[in-house]
């Protein structure tokens, strides 16, 4: 598995706001640790079962990880550095992931320090046509319950995953596989 990890705490770098609501009245945060059963509200989760078990996981009692976002898609334009897979196109996705402990939300080390040890160990695993990502970034953090709640500045990982193929089934079965990979490193890693 290619793995790497980066840092983008620019002005104009993404950010997300913790829990989030959508502006256009579709579902924003979904507290799954609190309510299981509202999984398949989770469109992505209703559509691709891996990514459904994925976030159960991630979100577990024993997880030190909540999930905030998620999207799926495939890509059939692959760039220049993607010709090793050898593949047609790439299943992808991101999941937003926040710390469970409040505490360990505000610490930039500690996030830098798990993105570097996951990305090692990812690497580690062995050549597999699938790929990730691992980012750094702010997030704002309402410290109340009020509309007028403060937002704290701390941080969040975003992760990338891509599974290569030379059709949908491939890629998907490949991508797939690295859920699996990264739910087992990501919680024993923060745990």
């Amino acid at each position: 598995m290619d793995a790497d990890w980066s840092v983008e705490l620019g002005h104009d770098d993404p950010s997300l706001e913790f829990p989030w609501s959508s502006p256009d009245g579709t579902p924003g945060f979904v507290d799954l640790p609190q309510h299981l059963e509202a999984l398949l509200e989770i469109p992505e989760a209703a559509q691709y079962p891996e990514l459904a078990r994925f976030l159960l996981e991630l979100n577990s009692k024993c997880s030190p990880w909540l999930t905030a976002k998620c999207d799926v898609w495939i890509e059939d334009e692959l760039g220049e550095a993607e010709n090793i897979y050898d593949a047609n196109l790439k299943m992808c996705s991101y999941i937003d992931l926040v710390r469970r402990n409040e505490s360990e939300r505000f610490s930039f080390e500690q996030h830098e320090k798990l993105v570097k040890s996951a990305s090692t160990t990812l690497s580690n695993i062995g050549p597999h046509p699938i790929a990730c990502e691992l980012i750094v970034r702010r997030c704002w953090y309402h410290t109340g319950s009020s509309a007028d709640a403060e937002h704290v500045p701390g941080f969040y990982i975003t992760l990338y995953l891509f599974g290569y193929g030379n059709d949908d089934a491939q890629a998907r079965t490949r991508w797939a596989g690295g859920l699996t990979r990264v739910s087992g490193v990501l919680i024993t890693l923060a745990s």
